[in-house]
């Protein structure tokens, strides 16, 4: 079996979705999830990660900016690698739009693991065919070589500055190359990510009732009274919605009108809280 590829990560966060009204992508909630968290979830096995744009970044993440800042992928790549003091032999390639790129990265290491020396990188082809260069794993001194025949990268393509390199096609399952670029694309991510979660095996809650019990016994409370998969399925689709910091609110809410009255069904409360809550206006910091 070959060795799986040692590679850096180069995640693309600048620019505004001006079909998005100006909002930053890498901030969207999606899934209840920040959009640029998901895709640094997808390099989280990388030996260095940058991304490039005026974002915040978690601990330990290295944080750049193309200069002058806004003027394309093709700068914001180039700036990425010169964020790096010392490279893997292997460069992993993200637009901070993927909202399922950890589906495809196993994918590109895959074939990065078999290609041969003439191979400069993996690249997964879209639902067309065609290569989706922010969404690849490059040879690194293939990368910096191209970079150096670019010149000046400043408000020119991506295509442009990796059409040259020789690339191995990987065709991911169908449409999970997928960028985000609209409301209604994020719509159907929301959507298909609140599908996604249904799909998964149920969790063993088995031990949960001991610590149900116990917080019930402190504060005298009947535990049959305590559903939790209702406060569960309430918070998540709360977050799901976008609106995540109000999740444990929401599950305050439900939990005081199942308070109110012992004989309510809290399926039935949850229900007509989620309704609420997902027709109301998006609290500001959500």
């Amino acid at each position: 079996m070959s060795a799986a590829p040692v590679f850096d990560a180069v995640v693309l966060a600048g620019g505004r979705g001006s079909r998005l009204g100006g909002v930053s992508k890498a901030e969207l909630l999606v899934g209840g999830i920040r959009l640029l968290d998901r895709v640094l979830d997808a390099a989280d096995h990388a030996r260095v990660r940058v991304v490039v744009g005026d974002v915040e970044v978690p601990d330990g993440v290295l944080l750049t900016i193309e200069d002058p800042p806004g003027t394309g992928p093709a700068a914001g790549l180039a700036a990425g690698l010169a964020a790096i003091d010392r490279h893997a032999p292997w460069t992993l390639v993200l637009a901070c739009d993927l909202p399922d790129a950890t589906g495809v990265v196993p994918d590109l290491l895959d074939a990065a693991s078999t290609a041969d020396a003439g191979t400069d990188g993996c690249c997964a082809a879209g639902r067309d065919g065609s290569p989706q260069w922010l969404l690849a794993l490059y040879r690194t001194d293939a990368l910096h070589r191209a970079v150096a025949a670019y010149g000046d990268p400043r408000n020119r393509s991506v295509r442009g500055l990796l059409a040259p390199l020789s690339l191995r096609l990987v065709s991911p399952a169908a449409g999970i190359t997928d960028d985000l670029d609209t409301w209604a694309d994020h719509a159907r991510w929301n959507a298909h990510l609140r599908r996604q979660n249904r799909m998964r095996e149920p969790e063993d809650r088995s031990q949960w009732r001991p610590f149900i019990e116990a917080a019930c016994r402190a504060v005298d409370i009947d535990p049959a009274v305590v559903d939790e998969d209702a406060v569960l399925a309430l918070t998540r689709e709360v977050a799901h919605a976008g609106a995540r910091p109000m999740a444990p609110v929401t599950a305050f809410v439900l939990g005081l009108a199942v308070g109110a009255s012992r004989n309510s069904d809290p399926d039935y409360l949850r229900r007509v809280i989620e309704d609420a809550v997902t027709a109301a206006p998006l609290p500001p910091d959500a």
